[in-house]
C-alpha cells in the first residue's frame, strides 16, 4: 500500500555517520528522496522516573529498559487487575475465590517483579482499585465502585504488601477521590522528575485512558512539573503492532488525532537487556497462561501466510511486541 512510512533508525547514528548504512526493502520499495528527522532528548535515566501501571505488567510491558537503568525508580500501580480468572477458576475455584486469588496474584507481581530491576521495595506500590472500575469512579468520584467479579468493596486486601500507609487505607473505599488522594501523596514523597504513563490518544484502554486523566488532575497545583512521558500497550483496533519479531526494532505507531503533535523519544536496549525484560514478563502471573485456541489459530496462520516467529521466551503474543531492541515513548 502507498504513504508516508516513518523508519525508526534509533541506535544506527554511527554508521549513519559514517555513511555506511544500507535499507533493503522487503515486499515495498522506496519512491522520492527520503528526509532524515533527528530529536535531541535529555537521558532520562540519569533523572527520578516514576512509571504509572494501570495493571501488573504494564510498568515492565512499556518501560522495563527504562526503569531499570533509571538511577532512581517508583512503580506505582493502580488496580489489582483480578478479573477474567477462568484460568484460576479452572483450578476448581469459584468465581469469586478465583478473582480474588488473581488480584493477590497480581499485586505480588506488581511488588516483586521489580526488585529484578534493582528497584528499592520500598518505591513499589499497589493502590488495589479494582479493573475496569476506573471510569465509573471518575463519574461519581465520592461513590465507591466495587469490583466486578471480586465480590469486593474494600481496596485493602490488595494493598497489604505496600511499605507504607496512604490515605486510600483509611477507609479501603474504591473512590476517585481516594485514588487522587493516593496519587498526590506519591507525587509529593517522591517528587519524580519524570513520569512514565500511558498515552491519551494512542492507548483506548480505559483504565489507561483514566489512569493518565488521574495522573494529571493529582499534579494540578503542585510547584514543580515533570517531564511526561507517554507509551502505548494496546493500539485502536490493532493487536499487531508493533509488527515484526522478538528482538526487532520499532516503528512508530500509526496516528489517530493528527492534533496532537507526537514527539517521540526512543530507548536503544542491549540484548542482555531485552532478556531481562523478558525473564520480568515471564514472572508475571497474567502472561503465562496459555492462550484461547482461537488466538493459537490466528496466530498459526499468521506464522504460516506472513512468515510471523513466534518469541522464544514465551507463548503469549506481549513477548514478541514487547522484547524489541527499542522502547518508543512519547513526550507529552
Amino acid at each position: 500500500m502507498n504513504g508516508l512510512r516513518y523508519l525508526n533508525l534509533s541506535g544506527q547514528a554511527q554508521v549513519l555517520s559514517r555513511g555506511e548504512l544500507r535499507l533493503r526493502g522487503r515486499f515495498c520499495r522506496l519512491f522520492g528522496e527520503p528526509v532524515l528527522w533527528a530529536l535531541e532528548h535529555p537521558d532520562y535515566r540519569r533523572q527520578r522516573v516514576m512509571v504509572i501501571a494501570p495493571h501488573a505488567d504494564d510498568a515492565e510491558l512499556a518501560a522495563y529498559g527504562l526503569y531499570s537503568q533509571a538511577d532512581e525508580t517508583w512503580i506505582v500501580t493502580l488496580t489489582a487487575g483480578e478479573i477474567e480468572a477462568e484460568h484460576y477458576q479452572q483450578m476448581g475455584l469459584g468465581k469469586v475465590e478465583a478473582a480474588r486469588l488473581k488480584g493477590r496474584l497480581r499485586a505480588w507481581d506488581s511488588i516483586a517483579v521489580p526488585r529484578w530491576a534493582g528497584v528499592p521495595e520500598a518505591h513499589c506500590v499497589q493502590l488495589g482499585y479494582f479493573c475496569l472500575q476506573l471510569a465509573a469512579m471518575q463519574a461519581s468520584p465520592a461513590q465507591s465502585v466495587g469490583s466486578r467479579e471480586a465480590d469486593l468493596s474494600d481496596t485493602r486486601l490488595f494493598r497489604q504488601m505496600n511499605p507504607f500507609a496512604l490515605p486510600g487505607d483509611v477507609d479501603g473505599a474504591p473512590t476517585w477521590n481516594n485514588l487522587l488522594a493516593d496519587l498526590r501523596e506519591l507525587l509529593l514523597r517522591a517528587q519524580p522528575e519524570v513520569i512514565v504513563l500511558p498515552h491519551p490518544s494512542l492507548d483506548p484502554h480505559p483504565d489507561h485512558v483514566c489512569a493518565q486523566q488521574a495522573v494529571l488532575e493529582a499534579l494540578t497545583g503542585l510547584e514543580w512539573q515533570p517531564t511526561l512521558l507517554g507509551y502505548a500497550n494496546h493500539l485502536h483496533d490493532n493487536d499487531r503492532w508493533p509488527m515484526g519479531d522478538t528482538g526487532a526494532g520499532i516503528a512508530l505507531a500509526p496516528v489517530f488525532d493528527s492534533a496532537t503533535p507526537l514527539h517521540p523519544f526512543c530507548l536503544v536496549l542491549s540484548a542482555a537487556q531485552q532478556r531481562d525484560k523478558a525473564m520480568a514478563l515471564a514472572m508475571m502471573h497474567d502472561l503465562q497462561p496459555r492462550a484461547p485456541f482461537k488466538r493459537r489459530l490466528r496466530r498459526g496462520l499468521q506464522r504460516l501466510l506472513a512468515g510471523r516467529a513466534g518469541s522464544p521466551y514465551g507463548e503469549n503474543e506481549f513477548f514478541r511486541k514487547a522484547v524489541r531492541r527499542h522502547e518508543l515513548f512519547w513526550r507529552l
